[in-house]
């Protein structure tokens, strides 16, 4: 048996025994852990069980994380133009446990709830509640945290193996609106730059020479706009012509300003249910012959993209803040500069920092990172969930 902290213990009785309960905590706090007891304790009950999250790359995680399969939700609803799994005709199964629940918009939560029997079927929702809300309608799951309507188990205790890194240390203190250390230490670097215009050279700078010789892992670039000198898509084309630059004989296609090369790092942009591609997913494309093959970490073969389904597809050696949500990398690079200020907020930095498994690398300059911290403006959602549950409308 898995050696638990209390607030762990409480989690497991709680998704054990309700017909509806949460699972929230921050890094370190042992979600995946306590996830993968909870399933042990269900294998040893008889019970049957479902996994699922928002996104194919959050499912991938999770199937990874537990060794067990996960779906996203579309597909454990069966969706096919509509809905398949409906209150008509409700899934078969005792209990769904849904990660990353805060990337979960209305209308999905909608639709699961939909689905599900609360006679026969428990549903237990793990995220956590202080990431961005997710990009759709409403933000059920930060909602029902807030709401005490629900049962909550607050994962609290950050484990010793995990309290040693710079993102579990200083997470809690962004969420507290303090400064967190930027002091160069193990797992972390920052690198003060006062002028916008030198963000690009130093994010070329470090995965071409920095990355390979001191951190030697996955990195992923994240910035918190698409515009702008320090933009995204500025970003994207300064970084694909220092890392993939075009040569003369190189195979390549053209959409509008976007050019595709070989060896190019994209993000699928869109669920593809044909292509068996998700939305969120990070690959490289390995040839382009009249259609466009694009390698996967974890799948055998390439998945092989017609001119058409490759405009789901975007250069992904920079991605928003947004769109790495439900994501980890081993490394992060983080942009916050003050010329992105009504970007940054606490919530998105949070978000931004804890995408990095292993170590972070802070590119801005001080006065946006304190923008960041200090903006605790909470998200403008007027969902009225809470007072509908209440009878209140």
């Amino acid at each position: 048996m898995i050696d638990l902290d209390p607030s762990q213990r409480a989690a497991v009785d709680l998704a054990l025994t309700a017909r509806l309960s949460i699972i929230t905590g921050g890094p370190g706090t042992g979600k995946t852990t306590t996830l993968k007891t909870v399933l042990d304790e269900l294998g040893r009950l008889g019970q049957r069980y479902e996994l699922a999250s928002p996104t194919g790359k959050a499912a991938k995680r999770m199937s990874e994380a537990t060794g067990r399969p996960a779906r996203t939700i579309h597909r454990l609803l069966e969706w096919r133009g509509t809905w398949q799994r409906t209150r008509e005709r409700p899934l078969t199964t005792d209990v769904v446990l849904v990660d990353e629940s805060s990337m979960m918009d209305i209308e999905l939560f909608a639709a699961l709830l939909d689905a599900i029997d609360p006679t026969t079927t428990r549903v237990v929702l793990i995220g956590d509640a202080d990431q961005l809300p997710p990009v759709g309608p409403g933000r059920p799951f930060a909602d029902l945290v807030g709401s005490g309507l629900v049962p909550v188990a607050r994962l609290t205790h950050v484990h010793r193996s995990a309290a040693e890194s710079w993102v579990c240390a200083n997470a809690p203190r962004v969420l507290a609106g303090d400064m967190p250390s930027l002091t160069n230490q193990h797992g972390f670097l920052w690198l003060d730059t006062p002028s916008a215009a030198d963000v690009l050279p130093r994010l070329q700078w470090l995965l071409l020479d920095y990355v390979p010789k001191h951190v030697n892992a996955n990195t992923q670039v994240l910035i918190p706009q698409n515009t702008g000198t320090a933009g995204i898509a500025a970003a994207n084309i300064t970084l694909q012509n220092a890392l993939n630059p075009c040569t003369a004989d190189a195979a390549r296609v053209r959409r509008g300003e976007v050019e595709l090369r070989v060896r190019d790092r994209v993000i699928q942009t869109r669920n593809d249910y044909d292509l068996d591609v998700f939305n969120g997913e990070v690959g490289e494309i390995t040839s382009i012959s009249g259609r466009v093959h694009v390698h996967y970490d974890g799948r055998a073969d390439d998945v092989v993209y017609t001119f058409e389904q490759s405009t789901a597809l975007q250069h992904a050696y920079a991605l928003t803040v947004h769109r790495a949500q439900g994501s980890e990398f081993p490394w992060v690079i983080v942009v916050c500069h003050s010329t992105h200020w009504h970007m940054l907020t606490r919530q998105l930095f949070y978000t931004a920092i804890t995408r990095g498994k292993q170590g972070v690398i802070l590119v801005g300059d001080t006065k946006g990172v304190r923008r960041a911290v200090g903006d605790a403006r909470p998200p403008q959602r007027n969902t009225t969930l809470i007072e509908r549950i209440r009878g209140e409308l």
